[in-house]
């Protein structure tokens, strides 16, 4: 089965013009650039008191006011910060634990490590450059029918799933992720979109993560900080003009490819298992591989030349370092 679109977090946010300023200003980062900052200054005032003799009021000390630094948003995902994230993976994992013992199956909570080690999965292979891996896999739409994310997020689950016999491991998927397979915890974390979950994981988002979030409506505001400023706009726009000049007419950035690839994959399959292809239909799938590869490699030359660096460079302003 192919894996699903996974995004990464420089190309995850979709916002545009007005939609991402009017959320920038909900930032208290970024509230003082939103706001009309018109100073009122207060002027003495002299007064008469009856004798006929002129004072002045006394001026009053105003006490000077205390600045607080802005409180950033956390770098994982929906904004959390390190504990945050541990607290929320290792709520959630409690939760699908219980709710698979409840239905009969065993499942061990997988620890935070190992949800981060297949998040590290999410379009990288252990040892391959970005390069390398563009180059075999692109952007893992129709080239690849393995789920290295999932496999390593299930942890321990694993060898429990593997040791089932084949009916029992359909309903160990069931109860796990409901309809959709591919809808596993970490994935869905990682996109910052439970919408597709189903099963005991989707029980158990919904008690630890809020509803915006669950409905994968959540815009964070980590990417708000970085791609609200000019020079991201311009480096998108960069990108952009650089893919017309390599063949591609994209406006925003690789998502919009990886669902171009994600719709020309399913009206080919029509709900067909890749491996049962023949014919032209197989032809099909091998030309669509070999366009997935030439764009994703396009669009990994653009981003050297355009974006990457403009991308460290306000990261590395508003948080110290570079985000990836």
């Amino acid at each position: 089965m192919r894996l699903p679109r996974r995004t990464t977090s420089r190309d995850s946010a979709q916002l545009r013009g007005g939609a991402l300023l009017a959320v920038a200003c909900t930032s208290a980062l970024l509230l003082p650039a939103c706001s009309n900052n018109a100073g009122t200054a207060s002027s003495g005032t002299t007064t008469t008191p009856p004798g006929g003799s002129t004072t002045t009021p006394a001026k009053t000390t105003k006490a000077p006011e205390t600045k607080q630094s802005p409180k950033l948003p956390g770098t994982k995902e929906f904004g959390l910060t390190e504990q945050q994230f541990a607290d929320h993976v290792e709520k959630t994992q409690a939760l699908i634990t219980t709710c698979m013992s409840e239905a009969g199956f065993e499942y061990v909570p997988v620890d935070v490590k190992t949800v981060e080690a297949a998040q590290a999965r999410v379009r990288h292979d252990p040892g391959m450059t970005r390069a390398q891996y563009k180059a075999k896999w692109g952007f893992a739409v129709s080239t690849r029918q393995d789920n290295p994310v999932r496999d390593t997020g299930l942890g321990p689950n694993l060898r429990i799933y593997n040791s089932l016999a084949p009916a029992n491991k359909v309903a160990y998927n069931r109860t796990l992720f409901g309809e959709d397979p591919t809808a596993d915890f970490v994935f869905t974390l990682d996109e910052e979109d439970f919408s597709s979950t189903g099963g005991c994981t989707r029980a158990a988002v919904t008690k630890v993560f809020t509803p915006v979030q669950v409905r994968g409506t959540y815009v964070n505001p980590k990417d708000v900080l970085v791609q609200a400023d000019k020079r991201i706009v311009a480096a998108r726009q960069a990108w952009s003009k650089c893919m017309k000049a390599e063949g591609y007419d994209y406006i925003e950035d690789q998502d919009e490819i990886i669902g171009e690839y994600e719709e020309r994959l399913d009206k080919l399959l029509d709900g067909d298992d890749p491996d049962s292809l023949t014919g032209e239909r197989a032809a099909a799938l091998k030309k669509l591989h070999q366009d997935e590869i030439a764009v994703a490699l396009a669009d990994l030359d653009c981003q050297l030349k355009h974006s990457d660096k403009v991308f460290d460079q306000v990261e590395t302003e508003v948080y110290g370092h570079p985000l990836e």
